[in-house]
């Protein structure tokens, strides 16, 4: 997946290149199919979704990144000529200090498209970057230090396409393609614009296709949930909530009855659900809940928002930066949707209805709220008459995938959205949605959903873990010593 990589500045001594002008003075066609497109002196990098593997060469090499040069420092608009050459066998990465992306300006692009042999121009052969004066080469300041790359963007895309098609095939040769209707049509409109998209001839069309292809998966998540129920009721497959519920009660019966987060709060009199702090709190956590069906979409728009932008800007910066946007868009996609996928495979294995169905006989109070989640609640149980998807828990797994593959594009998004997961976490049991061991469940599948959209390595998840360990035995450790201090 996408982890840290290097790039290395090669001396140029043979003829084995290929070029990319970043000539800000270049003709720039805006009209019919918008900015000129790799091919002559154009700007842009023809996308495609068939870029594959990044040499070994651009790999992450631990111990590296400390002593090279931030990709931040190098100045893109000192270099000494107006095209920048590259081996034609290795995608093209640079580094662009002027982005106005929230990274800071440590962003990368790639041109997984280069222009052909003919291109290749002898007085181009020479370059130098200029970094505070001096130039930078790899016997000085070594190799420039990526945050991360898109490595494996193109294949995990084609994958997740590949994944949702075979879904289709499968339920529809189960159940029939009519009971799945919704869902089948989904997937023909996902299979047209990812040929469409394959073979599109410019980037104007590229951008229609992609855009129609990101929609479709997007209408993924509500088609195949909903074909996931009619396929555990065609197929008459056996619930597993005696089981989990059996599962909650082992690993929480000491605290909440059989359990259950929700029937603790049934039975209490402070926190009930008809106590002022009983209300407020279903109506914020029911809000929170349904909230959860929002974040991945308006991230998708986001993206696709800036990755038109890009295209039909003038500027040549920002029109450098279409390239990165779009292996944004396929990165996040694949974080996201990837998550409902693996959670649906699982529903189909261990199908089962939520605490709010098999107990529903243990609970006494209604939860209401102040009325406006009294109403929500009321929708979404018409909404899920049918649906099996308790475990593992879809909701807790999507909206951690969704904040997490945010950060690398947008923190503060990252940030609300994170709130808003940890509401949904603690919502799912409060509302009798979910098990705990639902939660659980859900761990492995925002982990491994996130390594395949290639914003996270597991070396970058494990020292994450690690960091998070160390401040939590800090903060421990300091708060112990004040204690002590003060007695």
């Amino acid at each position: 997946m996408g982890v840290p990589q290097a790039i290395e500045i090669q001396n140029q001594s043979s003829t084995d290149f290929k070029y990319f002008h970043l000539n800000e003075d270049s003709e720039v066609d805006i009209g019919g199919d918008g900015p000129k497109e790799m091919g002559g002196v154009g700007m842009m990098p023809k996308l495609s979704v068939w870029g594959w593997f990044t040499p070994s060469q651009y790999h992450y090499k631990k111990g590296l990144q400390d002593s090279s040069t931030t990709i931040g420092e190098v100045d893109m608009h000192s270099l000494k000529h107006k095209s920048i050459g590259f081996h034609s066998h290795q995608p093209f990465l640079q580094s662009d200090g002027g982005s106005d992306t929230e990274d800071n300006g440590k962003d990368f692009k790639i041109d997984i498209h280069p222009s052909s042999d003919s291109m290749m121009m002898e007085e181009d052969t020479e370059y130098a970057k200029v970094y505070n004066g001096a130039n930078l080469s790899t016997n000085n300041k070594g190799p420039i230090m990526y945050p991360y790359s898109p490595v494996y963007s193109d294949i995990a895309f084609s994958v997740l396409v590949g994944v949702v098609c075979l879904f289709s095939i499968i339920y529809s040769l189960l159940v029939g393609p009519l009971a799945i209707f919704f869902a089948f049509a989904v997937s023909i409109i996902i299979l047209v614009s990812y040929i469409s998209t394959s073979f599109a001839k410019n980037n104007k069309w590229y951008l229609y296709s992609i855009t129609v292809l990101s929609v479709g998966l997007g209408l993924t998540i509500p088609s195949f949930f909903q074909a996931t129920g009619a396929v555990v009721l065609g197929t008459n497959r056996l619930t597993w909530d005696r089981e989990l519920a059996s599962a909650d009660s082992s690993l929480l019966g000491w605290i909440f009855p059989l359990g259950q987060m929700g029937l603790f709060i049934d039975k209490s009199s402070f926190i009930g659900p008809y106590s002022f702090i009983g209300e407020l709190s279903t109506e914020i956590f029911q809000l929170s809940y349904i909230s959860y069906y929002i974040w991945g979409y308006f991230m998708e728009v986001w993206i696709l928002f800036n990755l038109w932008k890009c295209y039909l800007s003038k500027d040549a910066a920002q029109m450098r930066m279409m390239p990165i946007w779009d292996q944004r868009l396929k990165m996040f996609i694949c974080s996201w949707i990837s998550t409902y996928f693996v959670v649906f495979s699982i529903n189909l294995i261990f199908p089962a209805v939520s605490p709010r169905v098999f107990l529903n006989d243990q609970y006494e109070n209604k939860l209401t709220g102040f009325g406006f989640a009294g109403f929500v609640r009321d929708k979404i149980e018409n909404a899920a008459k049918g649906s099996f998807g308790s475990f593992p828990s879809g909701h807790i797994a999507t909206s951690w995938a969704i904040s997490f593959a945010s950060y690398p594009i947008s923190r503060t998004y990252a940030f609300v959205s994170g709130v808003a997961a940890f509401l949904i976490t603690i919502a799912t049991m409060y509302l009798r949605y979910h098990y705990f061991v639902d939660f659980l469940a859900a761990i492995p599948v925002i982990i491994i959903c996130l390594l395949f959209g290639g914003f996270y390595s597991v070396s970058s998840i494990k020292q994450s873990l690690l960091n998070l360990f160390v401040s939590i035995k800090k903060f421990f450790k300091t708060t112990i010593a004040k204690f002590n201090k003060s007695m």
